[in-house]
């Protein structure tokens, strides 16, 4: 596979366990760290896949964040192009934006750990099939959501937001979960949004999230070593036809 083209827009909301993941399937890693200021490319071809990371803004808050819109035109065309795509949490919802699909505030935040419910179509999936009967309880932290775009195919639901995963044709995935988590992400995003927290309504407990991260962690690890291997050979797969 060609390098794996990376948007981060915050510098706490990273690959997670994706990157050793790409690490030790040798594939190169280029990051855009679009809160540095770096300029998101023009041109695809040294690019074998597109990931877009999670972020506080939203979608269109393109005044304050310029690099929003120049991002979601390069994510549409790599989608036109059938370029493997990943979104997770913003990422997942430019994905939608990119679609033509609308996002907007949820009716109240999602943060912590809450079950996501497989549809019938996410049953299909082999990185879905061993836990299309369960409901695994999976890590969130969004205020936004979104519309499912038109031809998507809607993957995964949860009690307090119907669209958490889907797919649109074979190469573009997205997450509004946060699959990517690992213990220390958790306890720093929990440590750098006190004040979110307490804000929010009904007020979030930090120290419950905390308090969930033994309780839950291993069986999102246990999702993840399936959806991972999965998920980048069907779209490395894909990109070499």
């Amino acid at each position: 596979m060609k390098k794996v083209l990376v948007f981060r827009h915050v510098p706490h909301e990273g690959l997670g366990t994706i990157e050793p993941f790409l690490k030790q399937s040798n594939v190169a890693i280029e990051y855009c760290d679009l809160f540095k200021q770096h300029p998101v490319p023009q041109n695809l071809d040294p690019y074998g896949f597109v990931i877009s990371m999670g972020g506080p803004m939203n979608v269109d808050e393109t005044d304050r964040y310029p690099f929003l819109a120049s991002e979601r035109t390069l994510m549409a065309k790599a989608i036109r192009e059938n370029l493997p795509v990943l979104g997770i949490c913003l990422g997942a919802q430019m994905i939608a934006r990119a679609l033509g699909a609308r996002v907007y505030r949820g009716p109240q935040k999602e943060i912590g750990w809450y079950p996501v419910h497989f549809s019938a179509e996410a049953s299909e999936e082999p990185m879905f099939k061993d836990f299309s009967a369960e409901h695994p309880i999976v890590f969130h932290w969004h205020g936004d959501t979104f519309d499912l775009p038109p031809s998507a195919v809607r993957l995964a639901a949860s009690d307090g937001c119907p669209n958490q995963a889907f797919r649109y044709r074979d190469s573009a995935y997205a997450f509004q979960f946060h699959v990517e988590v690992t213990r220390e992400m958790i306890q720093d995003w929990v440590a750098k949004n006190q004040t979110e927290l307490m804000q929010s309504t009904p007020p979030i407990s930090g120290e419950e999230i905390l308090n969930g991260i033994p309780k839950y962690i291993r069986g999102l690890e246990k999702l993840t070593q399936k959806i991972y291997p999965d998920l980048f050979r069907k779209l490395s797969a894909l990109k070499a036809r």
